[in-house]
């Protein structure tokens, strides 16, 4: 049995067990940066909803939240303890300062926007938090980027796993494949209407 099988296993009983609640605690440890797999616990639950045991927006909901409650901690760590303690509590959690300067280029390339982008990108999409409190970013915008990004991925993946709920194997055999070109897709689109929205904006100030 793979690695990746083994813990589609342990996430079946879990949630299948633990319900909504199992699903928030799962969510809030990887929205903390821990090393808990959103890539297979998500589209687990879309197999659980496949199956009747959870509903789709119900699910949605839960996740989000605790992704949501998860990343304010890495957040927090970073607005109010500043980088000794990011990485101090990096080392903890198998973050290194590496790990942690990949993420504060991405955001001083990016600036604000950068929250809702790496919501995307499988190693940054966590540790974006970090970088976003030592820059001191405003909390409410955090809050807003974060869930936009939490809840288009959520969506996604559980839904990847109601797609492939007739057969569960499926879903491990194609995680590595279609996970991704799912993120690189809609970071695309992400990137895109930033894009657009950009140029309009600058229409309006400059209609000559």
């Amino acid at each position: 049995m793979s690695f990746t099988d083994t813990i589609f296993t342990i996430a079946v009983n879990l949630l299948s067990q633990w319900g909504y609640t199992g699903l928030f605690l799962l969510m809030t440890l990887e929205g903390a940066t821990l090393p808990v797999p959103s890539e297979i616990i998500l589209p687990v639950t879309g197999f659980l909803v496949y199956n009747h045991t959870l509903d789709f927006w119900p699910a949605v909901a839960v996740a989000s939240l605790g992704g949501l409650f998860g990343t304010i901690i890495d957040f927090s760590i970073g607005f109010y303890l500043g980088r000794p303690a990011v990485i101090r509590y990096g080392r903890k959690i198998g973050l290194s300062e590496q790990h942690l300067m990949i993420a504060e280029r991405w955001f001083a390339r990016r600036g604000s926007s950068a929250v809702l982008l790496a919501r995307f990108v499988p190693l940054l999409r966590t540790v974006i938090a970090f970088p976003a409190g030592l820059a001191k970013m405003k909390i409410g915008k955090f809050l807003a980027f974060s869930a936009i990004g939490i809840i288009i991925w959520d969506i996604i993946l559980i839904y990847l796993g109601v797609l492939a709920g007739q057969n569960y194997t499926a879903i491990v055999n194609s995680l590595d494949a279609t996970l991704p070109l799912i993120g690189y897709a809609a970071l695309g689109g992400i990137i895109l209407a930033l894009l657009l929205l950009t140029r309009k904006s600058r229409k309006k100030r400059n209609p000559n």
